[in-house]
């Protein structure tokens, strides 16, 4: 038997909001943690335990005035209707002072709907290498802050292939950084463990932009249709990839998208129901949310691997998003990625372990380290977890497994 003992070395963010932070505000402005999707169905979602309504596509202003109207939280896109596209017939040019003037206009306008939770700047997946797209990123975000009183996040979309580097200038101007996580589409599929290699991306540029009040968050994918023969795994793939990125360090998730889009209508209500499954656990009675959000580390659980892979090659890189990504980040390049994580969090008197095995085979674990006498529950549903009394706890979890155990006293 080969036992690796596990370590925790996840890249962290300071926590910007507290208990003092209201309830039903989201974070980082209050305790709710912000899960939604693009062009979604704000009745629908918020039903199912998604918490804001994400950003939309096209002419945004009668999806504003329903959510006004209905006080739903809501994400409100800030820009000029510009393109940086190389193949546009004209390119733009940054003229401060009429860009000013116009991200001023639409910011006060929109402003004094207390239910605007975030900014959202467009055009997305800006590139750093571009000095003018870096300016006139830099001149929106400021304006946006110039002409918000209430100081809300600003967020910005950034391409899947996306590194520590690339990350830094946006970083730097933006209070939410999220790159895309888009990982079947990204060519992925069989190696998910790029969800916890993208997160550390953002948490590694947000701390080296020493932007200590910026979060990362998880940008995970609902676009295409899997082949017929892997429909089945769709809530496998959906739940590790969100629990994954959440105990990497995200702190929300704006999925792409909540619209039925044509590649994916065979398959689009399985992944949609794994989403609002998750939804509901974060953001529910269950309250998973409050743990990742304000929990503290811990490392009295100890986490051993008796059987299946410790490591996994991935392959970063490829061609998703060619036009807004560098011919550098597109290189291929092979790196090793751990093939499981555990984090164990200590949130009021509490202690929970959540174990995720990124493998393509099935791993087994051996746990310790909890007092005699303690109790232990499934987070998931509530059901008792029984504890040996004279062994270690060993569990088995399936390719893609996720399991989450509430311990009641240490």
């Amino acid at each position: 038997m080969r036992t690796l003992l596990v370590t925790i070395c996840l890249s962290t963010v300071l926590l910007t909001a507290g208990c003092s932070e209201p309830a039903d505000g989201i974070y980082p402005r209050g305790r709710k943690l912000a899960f939604m999707g693009y062009s979604g169905n704000p009745s629908r979602d918020l039903t199912n335990g998604f918490t804001v309504a994400g950003p939309v596509y096209g002419n945004q202003m009668p999806y504003l005035a329903t959510c006004f109207s209905n006080k739903w939280p809501v994400v409100a896109q800030i820009g000029p209707h510009i393109t940086f596209n190389d193949k546009s017939p004209t390119k733009y040019k940054v003229d401060e002072p009429s860009l000013r003037r116009e991200v001023a206009q639409q910011v006060t306008a929109l402003a004094g709907h207390t239910n605007i939770v975030w900014w959202s700047v467009q055009p997305e997946e800006l590139r750093p290498w571009r000095k003018d797209e870096m300016k006139y990123l830099a001149i929106v975000t400021d304006t946006i802050r110039k002409n918000d009183p209430l100081a809300r996040p600003i967020y910005m979309y950034n391409p899947n292939n996306r590194a520590v580097d690339s990350l830094i200038p946006m970083a730097r101007q933006l209070d939410v950084v999220g790159k895309g996580c888009y990982v079947n589409l990204a060519g992925h599929k069989r190696d998910r463990g790029w969800v916890r290699w993208s997160i550390e991306q953002e948490t590694s540029a947000i701390r080296t932009a020493g932007r200590t009040n910026a979060i990362p968050i998880l940008l995970p994918e609902l676009c295409t249709d899997p082949d017929p023969s892997e429909d089945t795994e769709i809530r496998a793939w959906v739940r590790h990839d969100v629990y994954l990125g959440m105990v990497s360090g995200a702190k929300g998730g704006v999925i792409w998208s909540l619209f039925k889009r044509g590649g994916v209508h065979r398959t689009w209500q399985r992944w949609y129901d794994a989403y609002a499954e998750c939804a509901r656990e974060l953001n529910g009675e269950r309250g998973l949310a409050q743990v990742f959000l304000f929990g503290e580390r811990r490392n009295d659980l100890k986490v051993s691997l008796d059987q299946g892979a410790a490591t996994l090659p991935v392959t970063l890189g490829g061609n998703a998003e060619p036009d807004t990504t560098s011919d550098k980040e597109r290189a291929l390049r092979t790196v090793k990625l751990t093939a499981w994580t555990a984090i164990e969090l200590a949130y009021r008197q509490e202690r929970w372990l959540f174990l995720i095995n990124s493998g393509n085979s099935s791993a087994a674990f051996t746990i310790t380290g909890w007092p005699a006498g303690t109790r232990a529950a499934n987070a998931f549903d509530d059901t008792a977890f029984p504890l040996p009394s004279t062994v270690p706890l060993r569990l088995e979890l399936p390719a893609y497994g996720v399991i989450a155990l509430r311990f009641d006293q240490f």
